[in-house]
């Protein structure tokens, strides 16, 4: 896939650079002003590549309605309609008032198309919708932030569950291409085509949920502009990164994890954790447990080692702290929080357990529940830091709505990642990794297999694991997300996904990433 080029390195293998906006019109202007290209002839090939990649997916339509603004994106679409319409297609420009573009080279390109028969109308909200046309959505572009206003907003509800393929120009409009917010009446895509590089909003729900596939094109910018990126979109190949068992190793080099879990009710949560550290290459795996639940998850479980820590009714409590913290001697790394309850007892033990640990610590569950007004403690902790919120749990930790953390993820996990100093991994449709040190990486993959319960265990002993193996925290963080993204693909149950499902496909997605990497991946 072809890309603006990154000012500065990837910080691993696997991930794409994602740029702002501004960064990428600046490209644009960079191509000019530096190498004496044209704006026009970038916005023609930009036109000319979006009509190929239509023509290509869309053999059969035949027929296309492309909605255009006054921008430059306008000036875009009016290319793509001359291409269309040149190669035989039927095509219709709609703008809101019936007039071209004003912007400079998009008015220059209307001239072209209309001079070669293009027809251009003003919108008509009563207008018929064609059965099975390409719905081809120039309106705004990039530059656009906020709620689309009149009458674009009355073009948008027009072309809402439109009968045929729908296809965006650089960004479905109604959705911010820095970060993925939608803030009212939005295009919901099947392609998305954006020019020179890939963008945060593309990747990032609620956006993502709008881009469909996303394809971007190379418009010419020379390689010699180069630009900053503002994120990385992560891919399966981040994982081909995760260190193998050696042949002369034992159980203790491949990682030693203790996973901190169970309450009464509650065991599975951390038999999974600790399950899917073992399948994701862990050598051991302890589990301590309440001394009242150790004989049930002692019951559930073979390749996992089960020690009772002294408990209150069942429970975690500061009492528990000495066996646990003698139980960490052995360990590389800790899982803290699945399946722990919610006692108030038990948040003592948890923000104890927090300072007192000197080892590197994934927060999950119901340790996050018990961090809620404590974030300073996390602040101060020396190793490395995991925390693994979803949106509600995140909007807990900020002090704020579930709706604001769902309306701007990358803002939320920015801020919680200042707040709380450790890495934050912000589960979800395009799964969000941020460290104190500013790199963002965006998970590619995911889908909606991975909301069922427990999923988040697994992703948490998976995680827990590769931090065990030495691995730094945002690139464990980053790998484990993407493993498990893609074990939940290959469980291949759709809907009917059960956690347990994950857990038996994390040794196959990690082959998949090391094939992927040598050029052979299933």
């Amino acid at each position: 896939m072809p890309t603006a080029r990154s000012q500065t390195a990837a910080p691993f293998h696997g991930l794409t650079p994602l740029f702002g906006a501004t960064a990428l019109r600046d490209a644009d202007a960079d191509a000019t002003r530096r190498f004496g290209i044209p704006g026009l002839l970038l916005m023609e090939r930009a036109g000319l590549e979006s009509a190929h990649i239509i023509r290509e997916r869309f053999p059969d339509a035949h027929h296309a309605i492309v909605m255009v603004g006054t921008g430059n994106n306008a000036g875009d679409g009016m290319v793509v309609a001359r291409h269309l319409a040149e190669s035989g297609w039927r095509v219709q420009v709609l703008s809101p008032d019936g007039l071209a573009p004003t912007s400079t080279d998009a008015y220059a390109m209307s001239n072209i198309a209309l001079s070669l028969g293009v027809s251009l109308a003003p919108f008509d909200a009563g207008a018929l919708r064609p059965e099975g046309a390409v719905l081809v959505d120039a309106l705004l572009g990039t530059g656009a932030h906020g709620e689309p206003r009149s009458p674009i907003d009355a073009m948008l509800a027009w072309a809402d569950g439109w009968p045929g393929p729908v296809v965006a120009l650089d960004v479905p409009t109604g959705v911010d291409a820095d970060t993925g917010r939608v803030a009212g009446r939005v295009i919901t895509a099947d392609v998305t085509v954006t020019y020179h590089g890939d963008m945060p909003g593309l990747r990032i729900h609620p956006g993502r949920a709008h881009a469909g596939d996303i394809v971007v094109a190379d418009i010419g910018i020379p390689s010699a502009v180069r630009s900053a990126p503002v994120a990385w979109c992560a891919d399966l190949a981040v994982a081909a990164g995760i260190p193998t068992k050696s042949e002369g190793g034992e159980k203790y080099s491949a990682g030693a994890i203790l996973v901190v879990a169970g309450a009464p009710g509650m065991t599975g949560a951390g038999i999974m954790s600790a399950q899917a550290s073992l399948r994701a290459g862990a050598g051991l795996v302890v589990a301590a447990v309440p001394r009242e639940v150790q004989p049930v998850m002692a019951a559930l479980t073979r390749e996992i080692m089960c020690a009772a820590v002294d408990d209150i009714n069942g429970s975690f409590g500061p009492i528990s702290t000495p066996g646990v913290l003698a139980q960490s001697a052995r360990a590389g790394a800790v899982a803290l929080g699945p399946g722990i309850g919610r006692a108030a007892h038990t948040g003592e033990f948890v923000r104890q357990l927090v300072a007192d640990l000197a080892l590197p610590v994934v927060c999950d569950a119901d340790a996050l529940w018990h961090l809620v007004g404590h974030t300073d403690l996390l602040q101060r902790r020396t190793q490395a830091t995991v925390i693994t919120p979803h949106s509600g749990e995140a909007a807990r930790l900020l002090g704020c709505d579930r709706s604001e953390v769902d309306a701007d993820r990358l803002a939320a996990a920015i801020t919680l990642c200042h707040q709380t100093g450790a890495v934050v991994v912000l589960k979800g449709p395009g799964t969000i990794v941020c460290d104190p040190d500013g790199t963002v990486t965006i998970a590619r993959d995911g889908g909606p297999e991975l909301a069922t319960a427990g999923s988040g265990d697994v992703l948490t002993g998976i995680i827990a694991a590769l931090l065990a193996k030495g691995m730094d925290a945002t690139f464990a963080a980053t790998a484990a997300v993407v493993v498990h993204a893609r074990a939940g693909e290959r469980a291949g149950h759709g809907d009917g996904t059960l956690a347990g499902d994950l857990l038996e496909e994390i040794p196959g997605a990690i082959d998949n990433a090391r094939m992927c990497v040598a050029g052979d991946a299933r």
